[in-house]
């Protein structure tokens, strides 16, 4: 019986096959840390950033070792510099470990060090193994996660770390921006020729460098022999291998730190990162395993899939919701209604999205709890019992980013919804809250397109609003002689306007708390007494009366008062912020908002000035401000009417856009005169 040992000799032997020139190296050495990075108060880039990395390099290598084969190892060294205790979060690290059964990548390698300037001298507080512990975080993925001892402002932190993994897919993305700046950023993959991969690179920062090399690479296999009935005697064979690799590097400097601002989709559909999906094997000797999909292949794994697909058979756990439904109503739309409302109110969400059943539809309908896709999906199979055409709708939702229409995958998306159709006609549907009615869709869902799921015809649709964001505020006060206001405040907020106020109240234990907190909120507000109305009926506007005594709104003294009559619905902070926004700004839906204050001035005084008329449109009609002001005998009428008709702003829109609520603000601040007489 023979037995037969690989040892593996590997020489590389270097030549340029194709690309530019070598890249430049890095001037940083773990270790190497200087008296000037610890006395750095501040970043160039950004005086105002609370940490600034110093370096992050990155590679990606496949390597062979003679027990376990080839296999994918990632190696990082980042260094961060901390100016603020705002910055510390940046001492915090979590490093995500893939895993599938008892296969997972591993940390082979993980060194950190703290440096602070004490007395002079430069101090080291290394990061020690108790320091570090696991979190399981999904089905397939662990963190290890630790924070670094002694940081303090002025700290300069260092990571290393190695991670070993089988699982070439798992191509590791790197983000050359984060949320502060970054002084240097490379990154290098050296990809066998057997292992075929897709590049995306995302965001809007120039690349410094980029460089592509072709080695090629000898191995040197000997296979040590020995006889089964000599044991002392063993034979070697050796055998020359040879293949190329590609060596590829990207690198960034002074990048600046990417500023979240709303309304935006994901920061993942913007920040500078690049992304690798494993798109073929071709092993010189062997058959070519190709993971490119078409949107049809997509499509018909779903279809199988033990959660998804084969969900959608039988259902006779349904029957006592189908049943009552069926017997109430004959025509489809109605069922339709019946049935999403039916689900909604059934089912508890567990705030969880997904594409697949969590294990089962008929276990979450007997514990009356599951994720998106547990909740969907029975939607699905109820409409399907009630004989109206139903198929799932997958989706990427808009924190989770867009999907490449040209990158078929699975992984892509995140969530899935229901599509209906009653007499040629789609009806989207999202069941998972019950706050949400018939006919529009969560702010979260309308990310582009997603994808009808259907053994006849698989395609792309449109996750569009339907509807607005409306709110409707009207003060209807009289002034008292001690320039205190009376009277009512009544808001109508309707469509996802309705939502978004439902959703408020959700969050306070009673009506009043609710009460007791915007009296708070508000300077010298006191509510007399109110009233919510539909509130639980979701599928109309929902509406706030407010019998109210306001004071603390006037100043002046002797003959002249002053006030802004827009009180507490007056815009005083633009909501955009900061100096040239790179990335769209990405409103959900459009909106409507209007403010109407009519205001009655007692005996004894008399409106001396009152701000004056005026509208500002932006091109197309994208966004329109109307300010009108009235005066009918003793009575002040003041409107305010915001529209925002347009999605998607470009880069080049923003200060446009900036502009227009700078005169918002303007306009809401400015004052009434009123003088004795």
């Amino acid at each position: 019986m023979k037995r037969i040992t690989i040892i593996l000799i590997i020489v590389i032997i270097p030549f340029i096959f194709s690309g530019v020139s070598i890249a430049q190296k890095s001037k940083f050495k773990p270790g190497d840390i200087s008296t000037e990075e610890l006395l750095l108060q501040t970043c160039e880039l950004d005086s105002n950033a609370r940490a600034v990395i110093l370096c992050d390099i990155g590679k990606v290598t496949f390597d062979y070792s003679n027990n376990i084969g080839f296999q994918l190892v990632f190696d990082r060294y980042i260094r961060v510099k901390i100016f603020k205790n705002t910055g510390y979060d940046w001492a915090d690290f979590s490093i995500p470990l893939y895993q599938s059964g008892a296969d997972k990548e591993k940390i082979t390698r993980l060194k950190g060090v703290t440096y602070n300037l004490e007395n002079g001298k430069i101090s080291k507080d290394k990061l020690k193994n108790g320091d570090v512990y696991s979190e399981e975080t999904s089905k397939h993925w662990e963190h290890e996660k630790f924070s670094m001892p002694q940081v303090k402002e002025g700290s300069v932190i260092e990571i290393e770390y190695t991670v070993a993994s089988d699982f070439f897919f798992n191509l590791n993305s790197w983000y050359f921006q984060h949320d502060i700046p970054t002084i240097w950023s490379e990154y290098t993959v050296v990809i066998p020729e057997w292992l075929k991969y897709k590049k995306e690179m995302r965001g809007y920062i120039p690349i410094f460098e980029s460089t592509s090399e072709i080695t090629n690479k000898t191995v040197t296999i000997t296979s040590k022999e020995r006889d089964g009935m000599k044991v002392t005697q063993t034979n070697f064979t050796t055998e020359n291998y040879s293949y190329l690799e590609e060596k590829l590097y990207w690198s960034m400097k002074d990048v600046p730190a990417f500023i979240k601002e709303e309304p935006l989709t994901s920061v993942e559909n913007y920040i500078a990162k690049i992304d690798f999906e494993l798109a073929a094997y071709e092993p010189k000797y062997g058959l070519t395993e190709n993971y490119t999909r078409t949107w049809d292949d997509i499509n018909k794994l779903l279809l199988e899939h033990s959660d998804f697909g084969a969900e959608l058979n039988g259902g006779g756990f349904l029957k006592d919701l189908a049943d009552p439904i069926q017997q109430t109503n004959s025509d489809p739309m109605g069922k339709l209604i019946l049935a999403y409302t039916t689900i909604q109110n059934y089912m508890r969400w567990n705030d969880k999205l997904s594409v697949f059943a969590t294990t089962n539809l008929r276990t979450a309908f007997n514990e009356r709890s599951g994720n998106s896709a547990d909740i969907n999906l029975m939607l699905i199979l109820l409409l399907r019992k009630l004989d109206v055409m139903a198929e799932p709708v997958v989706l990427s939702t808009r924190e989770n980013g867009f999907v490449n229409a040209f990158q078929p995958s699975v992984s892509a998306f995140n969530h899935v919804i229901c599509a209906a159709f009653v007499e040629d006609k789609l009806y989207l549907m999202d069941a998972v809250e019950p706050i949400i009615p018939f006919g529009i869709l969560p702010a979260r869902d309308l990310n582009q397109r997603g994808r009808i799921v259907s053994r006849d015809q698989s395609d792309w649709i449109d996750l569009q609003p339907t509807k607005t964001f409306k709110q409707f505020t009207m003060y209807t006060l009289s002034l008292d002689e001690n320039l205190s206001l009376n009277g009512d405040i009544q808001h109508v907020f309707t469509d996802y306007g309705a939502i978004s106020a439902r959703k408020k109240i959700a969050g306070y234990i009673n009506d009043e708390e609710y009460i007791n907190k915007l009296q708070e909120e508000n300077s010298g507000l006191i509510i007399e007494s109110f009233e919510l109305i539909n509130k639980a009926e979701i599928s109309e506007s929902f509406k706030e009366k407010f019998t109210v005594h306001i004071s603390e709104q006037f100043s002046g003294s002797g003959e002249m008062v002053y006030f802004s009559p827009f009180l507490y619905d007056a815009i005083k902070e633009n909501p955009f912020k900061i100096e040239k926004r790179i990335y769209p700004v990405e409103y959900a839906y459009p909106s409507d908002i209007t403010v109407m204050v009519s205001m009655m001035i007692p005996e004894g005084y008399g409106i001396d000035e009152i701000p004056q008329s005026s509208v500002v449109k932006l091109p197309e009609n994208a966004a329109i401000f109307t300010f009108t002001t009235n005066q009918v005998g003793n009575t002040l009428q003041i409107m305010s009417k915001i529209q925002i008709n347009k999605l998607l702003f470009l880069p080049e829109e923003y200060e446009y856009l900036k502009s227009f609520y700078n005169h918002i603000i303007e306009k809401h601040g400015e004052q009434v005169v009123l003088k004795r007489i």
